[in-house]
C-alpha cells in the first residue's frame, strides 16, 4: 500500500497520487490539487486533518496543533463543564485515528468492565398476544378491527438505550475503516460482543442527546469520542469496487467551536450573555444579505461587542483585510463602534484598526494554541475581560444611550 503523509497548512508540494485520490482531495474540499503531468500533483491549502485512503493509496495528514490540545478543544466545545485533561492519555506518535480509537477503546473497555448500563425503553410493536397496553387508535386504523396481531406499547428493561446504541454504533464504524492497526481492530471486535441486542444508530439521522445522571456519568468520555467517530469518519463508494474512507476534522471548526464556547462561558461569569452564531439579521433592507457572527455579547438591554473566530494558517504575515470588512459590516449594521477578530497565533499585542469615515474599531487578537488546557483557558478569560472592558469604556465614552440599527431584523 501507498502511503503519504501531509501536514496542516504547508506549502504547496509535488506528490506522486492516482487520479481518484486526487479527484477526491478536491471533492472533498481536504485540499486543493492541481496536475503537473501523469501521476504528479502539486497539492497545496491541506485544511483538514485526519487519514483518508482509497484503493491502495492512503494519505495521512498531520495537524500543527498537538493531538492532546485537539481533544481537549473538542471535548471542552461539547462539554465545557466535565472537561478532564488528565482522562485521555494519547500517544502522539500515532496518526489521529489510531490515537482516536485507542482512546475510545479504552474508555469503553472500562465501561464493560464495570457493567453495561440498562434502562427501560417503550416500544410499539404487532404481537400475537396481550403485552402492556393495547394501542386502540393504531388497532383500527392497521388491522381494521381485527384482534390479532395486537398492535401494543410496551416498556422493557434492555441494554438497547441510547448511550450504549451511540457507542456500539462508533464501533462499528470504526471496524468499517480499513487504516487501523490490527491489534486495535481486533480489541474493537472484542467490545461490540458484550453489546449484543443493541440497534445501530441509523446514518444521516440526528445524533441523540445524552442527558447525564447518577446513573451514567461513567459514560461521558466514551460518549463524547463516539460523537466524534460518528460525525467526522465515512465510508463511500468512488466508482465501481473502489472505496474512499476517510476520518477526517475541520481544524477551523474545532478553532471557532472552542473560541465561542469559552468565551460565553467566560462573558456569562462576567457580565451579560453570549448568543453563538445569531440570526435573523441582515445588512440590505431586501433581506438578501444575512449576517451571523460567531458570537454576540449582550449587556442587560443591547448588545455591546461582535466576536468572529478565525482560524488562520501560523505563517500568515497579515491578518486578511476580507476579514476587517466582514467585522466593518457586522459594526455597522448593529450599530456598534468596535468588533473583534481571534485568530490562532499570531503576534501577542492586539492589532486595532480605526476606520476612516466610520466611529468603528476593528480589534484582531490572537490565541497561542501551544498552551496547555489551563493557559488556553486563562487566555480565553483574559480576553472575556479585555472586551468587556473596552467594550464599557467605548460605550460610556462615545454612546451615553446605544446608536439605533439602520435597519430591523427583518431587513424592512
Amino acid at each position: 500500500m501507498r502511503q503519504l503523509e501531509l501536514f496542516e497548512g504547508s506549502p504547496p508540494k509535488q506528490h506522486t497520487l492516482s487520479n481518484d485520490m486526487a479527484s477526491t482531495l478536491n471533492r472533498m474540499r481536504i485540499a486543493t490539487v492541481t496536475p503537473v503531468g501523469g501521476e504528479q500533483w502539486t497539492v497545496s491549502n491541506v485544511r483538514k486533518i485526519g487519514v483518508i485512503r482509497i484503493g491502495d493509496q492512503q494519505i495521512l495528514i498531520r495537524p500543527k496543533v498537538p493531538v492532546s490540545r485537539l481533544f481537549f478543544m473538542m471535548q471542552y466545545a461539547l462539554h465545557p463543564k466535565f472537561w478532564r485533561d488528565e482522562e485521555i492519555q494519547l500517544d502522539t506518535d500515532q496518526d489521529l485515528l489510531s490515537v482516536m480509537a485507542v482512546a475510545f477503546l479504552q474508555q469503553v473497555s472500562k465501561i464493560r468492565q464495570n457493567g453495561i448500563i440498562q434502562g427501560y425503553e417503550t416500544f410499539n410493536d404487532a404481537l400475537p398476544m396481550m403485552r402492556g397496553r393495547l394501542d386502540i387508535a393504531a388497532q383500527i386504523s392497521r388491522r381494521g378491527g381485527l384482534a390479532l396481531p395486537a398492535e401494543v406499547v410496551y416498556d422493557e428493561f434492555t441494554t438497547d438505550v441510547p448511550e450504549n446504541r451511540m457507542l456500539v454504533s462508533a464501533l462499528h464504524r470504526l471496524l468499517k475503516l480499513p487504516m487501523l492497526d490490527p491489534g486495535i481492530r481486533a480489541g474493537l471486535r472484542k467490545l461490540t460482543q458484550s453489546f449484543v441486542g443493541v440497534k445501530l444508530h441509523i446514518p444521516g439521522q440526528e445524533l441523540p442527546t445524552i442527558r447525564y445522571t447518577r446513573i451514567n456519568s461513567r459514560y461521558r468520555q466514551a460518549i463524547l469520542l463516539s460523537e466524534v467517530i460518528l460525525r467526522n469518519s465515512s465510508v463511500e463508494q468512488v466508482k465501481g469496487q473502489l472505496t474512499a474512507s476517510a476520518f477526517l476534522l475541520d481544524m477551523w471548526r474545532i478553532f471557532e467551536d472552542f473560541v465561542t464556547v469559552a468565551l460565553a462561558d467566560s462573558f456569562a461569569a462576567i457580565d451579560g450573555k453570549a448568543t453563538r452564531q445569531e440570526t435573523g439579521t441582515f445588512l440590505d433592507k431586501g433581506g438578501k444579505l444575512a449576517l451571523r457572527p460567531d458570537l454576540v455579547w449582550h449587556g442587560s438591554k443591547q448588545r455591546l461587542a461582535i466576536i468572529d473566530a478565525k482560524y488562520k494558517a501560523s505563517d500568515s504575515a497579515n491578518y486578511p483585510n476580507a476579514d476587517i470588512y466582514q467585522m466593518l459590516a457586522y459594526c455597522v449594521r448593529f450599530g456598534l463602534d468596535a468588533g473583534h477578530l481571534i485568530y490562532a497565533k499570531g503576534p501577542e499585542d492586539v492589532l486595532s484598526h480605526d476606520v476612516i469615515g466610520h466611529q468603528t474599531t476593528v480589534h484582531c487578537h490572537a490565541v497561542d494554541l501551544s498552551q496547555p488546557p489551563s493557559g488556553l483557558l486563562k487566555q480565553m478569560s483574559n480576553l472575556a475581560s479585555l472586551i468587556v472592558d473596552s467594550g464599557s469604556r467605548e460605550f460610556t465614552a462615545s454612546n451615553p444611550a446605544p446608536r439605533t440599527p439602520r435597519f430591523n431584523n427583518t431587513g424592512s
